[in-house]
């Protein structure tokens, strides 16, 4: 089956409305320019015939004196003519005593009356006494012959603005999809290792939208890919880390390099690091599932004080080991729609990260601002160097005393995926705040 470019369809979609219109146009004039010359000609009649009416009322009706009042004001009854009608003038007995009709039209007129356009009109005496009657009458074929000629005048303006408006579609047919071409040509072309060229239409309208947009999504797309690149990059040389050291003990041991305490020193760190390469695997396969998976949220009302005195409670050993103090103020016993397990989590990576900087405290604030629930987390540690706030949510960025690098942004897609958001901002006079707006509504 044979594709139809959209300018094609324009054109022909133009094409079939002028079309219509010049049928419907047609038809309804040939109707109504007939009924309205038929109508203006009863008029004309009736107005043509009281004159002569009047004309003809002062003397007796006879042949010589009809013929001699017609001759006298044949000038002005033309002049009030729609068009050359002919006239009967009846006596009182209703016989003829002069008509201007030939004798066959005459015939025709009193058999077939359908044929003819006619109007009445009474004949008084000087007393009111009705003495005759004039009668003027006109053929449909002549008012048929003037409504074709008004038809072929109004086919004539019909072909000629056809021509004029198939002209301006053509023109317009160009002018639409030249952008649409400009935006099929960067869609084809678009390449994510090479520089694209954003595009730029002028057109205000539907399509300027359209593009922007698709220089928004090649803009997201090399984006992603960037992102992409470093994801891998920095999987691998987290990945390789653990596994170098699990390879090279695992040598040792094999070669008898090492042997009784020390192989036993060895094997505890293949342990280690194969514990710390499952955990760095398992966050990358969460991550993962975050992003990709919708189903993977599972929401429910759920108080969200709770959730925060529960991830509380499970870095409450590390906080008083390390010997920080954990303060949770302002809380809310409001309930939200949650995935329970995930936000705790997040709150969880939230609070262990603070517990790597802070050196005293960490505050947990809480409180509603507008439509939303506002969570934030201070620390008082040695807060971000310049622009560390706008990485500290990439995969595998990690600060000075960071751990994997993926637990930010996992807490970052949890929040997301509960249609929040997260921002880091710097705390005064020293420290960091993580802050996660919720929406407070259910």
């Amino acid at each position: 089956m044979s594709k139809m470019k959209i300018g094609g369809k324009l054109f022909l979609t133009y094409f079939l409305l002028i079309g219509c219109i010049f049928i419907v146009t047609s038809f309804s004039f040939h109707f109504i320019s007939q009924n309205y010359l038929i109508h203006e000609t009863k008029l004309q009649l009736q107005k043509e015939a009281k004159v002569i009416s009047r004309l003809l009322s002062k003397d007796a009706l006879s042949n010589e004196n009809v013929q001699a009042k017609l001759e006298k004001r044949r000038a002005f009854v033309i002049s009030e003519k729609l068009m050359s009608s002919k006239m009967i003038i009846f006596n009182e007995n209703q016989a003829i005593i002069y008509t201007d009709l030939r004798p066959a039209l005459l015939k025709q007129y009193q058999k077939q009356r359908k044929t003819f356009v006619s109007e009445n009109v009474p004949i008084y005496s000087a007393n009111g006494d009705v003495k005759g009657s004039v009668t003027l009458v006109e053929k449909l074929d002549d008012l048929q012959k003037i409504n074709q000629m008004m038809r072929r005048s109004q086919l004539i303006s019909l072909v000629i603005s056809a021509l004029l408006a198939l002209l301006l579609g053509m023109i317009f047919q160009r002018s639409l999809t030249k952008p649409i071409r400009l935006l099929a040509s960067a869609m084809r072309n678009f390449s994510i290792k090479e520089e694209n060229k954003a595009i730029k239409i002028e057109t205000n309208d539907e399509i300027k939208e359209l593009a922007d947009s698709f220089n928004m999504m090649s803009q997201r797309i090399k984006q992603y890919n960037e992102n992409q690149k470093s994801f891998f990059q920095n999987a691998s040389h987290e990945l390789k880390t653990p596994l170098m050291a699990i390879q090279g003990n695992a040598e040792l041991i094999l070669d008898q390099i090492v042997t009784g305490v020390e192989a036993e020193h060895s094997l505890n760190v293949i342990i280690l690091e194969s514990q710390r390469l499952k955990k760095i695997v398992e966050s990358i396969t969460y991550l993962a599932k975050l992003e990709n998976v919708e189903e993977s949220f599972q929401f429910m009302a759920a108080p969200l004080d709770a959730v925060l005195r529960d991830a509380v409670k499970s870095v409450g050993a590390i906080a008083e080991q390390n010997g920080i103090t954990i303060h949770i103020e302002n809380s809310i016993s409001d309930s939200i729609l949650m995935d329970e397990e995930k936000l705790k989590r997040a709150f969880i990576n939230l609070l262990g990260n603070a517990l790597r900087y802070a050196k005293n405290t960490i505050e947990v604030v809480v409180y509603k601002k507008n439509d939303l629930v506002v969570l934030e987390i201070k620390d008082d540690g040695i807060g971000f160097s310049p622009g560390e706030e706008t990485k500290v949510f990439e995969r595998f960025y990690s600060g000075d005393s960071g751990g994997t690098g993926i637990g930010l942004a996992i807490t970052k897609a949890i929040i997301e995926g509960h249609n929040g958001s997260i921002t880091a901002l710097p705390n005064i006079p020293q420290g960091a705040i993580f802050q996660i707006r919720l929406a407070a509504k259910l």
